[in-house]
């Protein structure tokens, strides 16, 4: 939250963030680029499987989901679909969380799509336990594609497409622009530096 940064601001010492911005607040920033991680994974569903998509929202705003949003609604319109006509749950967002909720969603017949987006791997692979036990197969009745590439999305069964996050290359960039931040003798200019992610396909699509 940008009020617990406040505290940090009029301190002397180099202070980088990671995987939080703020744009009143002048501190460098090393990002996910979540909105095109997002449109590339809903991009590749809508051209593969020729269908509108839908989306599993996480039920509790943060930026990064925020940011997500953005990408699949970018994405809807540029294959030309509505995005009003996008089937939409809001999920909370952990396996069991989000298990429990589709589960209530699928028991109140809640009409579904056929295919999904996920705000994080967490939403997706409670929704698909929900959706197996009601008798679904996945893919080939909902394929779904989540975001963060946690290792236990390579375990589910089917194995979770996913968009995988660099985390390990974003802490070394933020260590190296810490260094580049104590060294200098003048610190002005601040940057905001996003990352790209990458689109892992598994079993789920």
């Amino acid at each position: 939250q940008q009020n617990d940064i406040h505290p940090f601001e009029n301190i002397n010492t180099p202070i980088v963030l990671l995987d939080s911005h703020f744009p009143n607040i002048r501190m460098d920033s090393i990002l996910i680029n979540n909105e095109d991680g997002a449109y590339s994974a809903t991009d590749y569903m809508i051209k593969k499987l020729h269908k509108q998509p839908g989306y599993l929202r996480s039920s509790q705003e943060i930026v990064n989901f925020h940011q997500r949003y953005l990408g699949f609604t970018n994405a809807v319109r540029a294959n030309s679909m509505s995005v009003s006509k996008c089937i939409m749950h809001r999920l909370t967002p952990s396996v069991d969380g989000a298990y429990a909720d589709m589960l209530e969603l699928l028991s109140n017949k809640e009409e579904i799509a056929s295919c999904y987006f996920a705000d994080n791997d967490e939403i997706a692979i409670g929704a698909m336990r929900a959706f197996k036990e009601k008798g679904y197969r996945i893919p080939d009745d909902i394929a779904i594609i989540g975001f963060d590439n946690i290792p236990y999305s390579r375990y589910v069964e089917p194995s979770l497409s996913t968009i995988s996050v660099p985390k390990a290359y974003m802490g070394t960039m933020a260590a190296k622009r810490l260094i580049e931040i104590i060294e200098s003798k003048e610190h002005d200019n601040h940057v905001t530096l996003q990352i790209n992610t990458e689109l892992i396909l598994r079993e789920t699509i």
